[in-house]
């Protein structure tokens, strides 16, 4: 059947599709200007019929864009399948996984969750980390990550950043496994306190807030740690959150702590999310470059342990981001 009205189509990989797999969305062939059914939502995609579409390297599948979160929740239960699959390009993989990790984050950050439900969401994402660490940690995904995890001006896509380069840089300082799973969600839920202030406030130019505006603004990592604190989160990812702001000369909040009395890993976390911030477009300011971004990092004396930035640098150098 060809379909010619204004449905919107995305393209999809058929190597990101399973073999012998049935998925919850009608997929189409692009012939000229018209989308012909291939495979029907619920029916068997077989390997014979997904390897002829491999075999034919012009062949590419769509999905109509009202089945995108179907498809996304299908990659929710596929991505280890598709990230230990070889013949899968590393750029697609790495889509992949942003993908799945959108579907993820998204609803990590629902406001007012039940205890339960917020338990179970957690839980799930954690799973996405411990399972797919191996991947994330390379410098060769790391340079796919970084295009796809950039973009969006949600607070849970920023959080997806910020945990995708702290489980890199952390890598780089031998954390055990345990260590490094409860960062990355301290990092994946850093800002979640901001859920809970006036939007506006959140998204104005931080050169134009009121002192009382600062103040409020200021209070988002207290919140965000109260927040998670009725959901039995690991002390060390609870740091993450409450520190992410402080500075190593004492200057930062809500503490005035200086380096020495901040762990590492929060520090480490802080880093990332000052470089997400500045790499990333917001209702106020354009994304600056990675090279640029760093310049500011390195130009604030007294923002970061110069040892992390220089390690920071490293990483984001091997994986061809600067």
């Amino acid at each position: 059947m060809a379909l010619t009205d204004q449905v919107e189509y995305i393209p999809v990989s058929p190597r990101i599709l399973r073999p012998d797999s049935k998925g919850p969305f009608d997929l189409f062939l692009r012939h000229e200007n018209n989308y012909v059914l291939f495979n029907a939502a619920g029916r068997l995609l077989t390997r014979a019929k997904r390897q002829e579409l491999l075999t034919d390297k012009a062949s590419t599948l769509y999905i109509d864009e009202k089945a995108l979160n179907d498809y996304r929740s299908y990659l929710v239960e596929n991505i280890t399948d598709v990230l230990d699959d070889e013949s899968i390009s590393v750029e697609e993989r790495a889509q992949a996984w942003s993908n799945t990790a959108q579907v993820l984050g998204k609803e990590l950050f629902e406001k007012k969750l039940p205890g339960p439900t917020f338990e179970k969401r957690y839980d799930r994402f954690e799973k996405l980390i411990q399972s797919t660490s191996t991947f994330l940690q390379s410098a060769k995904s790391l340079k796919h990550l970084s295009r796809f995890i950039s973009k969006g001006y949600d607070i849970y896509q920023h959080g997806i950043s910020t945990m995708v380069y702290t489980v890199c840089l952390m890598q780089e300082y031998d954390y055990d496994d345990h260590k490094l799973l409860a960062c990355g969600m301290g990092a994946m839920l850093h800002d979640i306190g901001k859920t809970g202030l006036p939007q506006e406030i959140v998204n104005k130019n931080p050169v134009d807030l009121t002192d009382e505006e600062r103040e409020t603004l200021a209070l988002h990592p207290m919140i965000g740690a109260r927040t998670c604190s009725n959901f039995n989160l690991p002390t060390i990812a609870a740091n993450c959150i409450l520190f992410h702001h402080e500075r190593a000369d004492g200057k930062g909040y809500p503490t005035q702590a200086t380096s020495e009395d901040v762990p590492l890993h929060t520090k480490i976390v802080a880093i990332c999310n000052e470089y997400d911030n500045l790499t990333r477009n917001v209702p106020y300011r354009k994304a600056l470059t990675p090279f640029a971004a760093l310049k500011h990092i390195m130009d604030d004396d007294g923002l970061a342990d110069k040892d992390i930035l220089k390690k920071f640098v490293e990483l984001l150098s091997q994986a061809e981001i600067v």
